[in-house]
């Protein structure tokens, strides 16, 4: 009597195995690629709304009351001064441009940033302001954080002229 029996030879089920394995690396792969972009998304996203809010807080600062010369922009003889670029800090709650140091803003509870008090966070602020002329001053805001051992930089520029003279 022949008998016939049915069944996965071994080098079946290995073959089996390795290609459920190479579907569960891509498919892994592929989440932790996800994941990474969307922590990258978020951190851009964070960052574009600390330079823009950079940006209003200075125009914020020449909307107020105080002089267009106020900002040391000329010597003692009204001549421009040598030195027309400056760095600053400034943070929502407060209408001063604040000397600039290479401080990380902070997170309050309400999640608000600033640098008065909160949790320490990995974003850094610097406007910049350059007067072009009389009459503009071009401000550029660098954000920078640092994600997985790289720096990241997120750079806006606007131009803020004097309408009151």
């Amino acid at each position: 009597m022949i008998s016939s029996q049915k069944g996965l030879s071994l080098i079946g089920v290995l073959i089996s195995i390795f290609i459920v394995s190479i579907n569960l690396v891509a498919v892994l792969s592929l989440s932790s690629i996800s994941l990474r972009g969307s922590t990258i998304g978020e951190m851009r996203l964070i960052a574009s709304g600390l330079a823009q809010e950079g940006a209003e807080v200075v125009r914020h600062v020449r909307q107020g009351n105080f002089n267009w010369g106020d900002w040391d922009w000329y010597e003692n003889d009204g001549a421009i001064a040598t030195s027309t670029s400056r760095d600053y800090r400034v943070q929502y709650n407060n209408s001063n441009l604040i000397s600039f140091s290479e401080t990380p803003l902070r997170v309050d509870n309400n999640g608000f940033y600033q640098y008065d008090s909160g949790t320490n966070t990995g974003f850094y602020r610097k406007v910049n302001l350059t007067k072009v002329s009389y009459r503009e001053v071009k401000v550029v805001v660098e954000v920078k954080w640092q994600i997985m051992g790289d720096w990241r930089y997120l750079t806006i520029e606007d131009h803020l002229w004097n309408w009151k003279d």
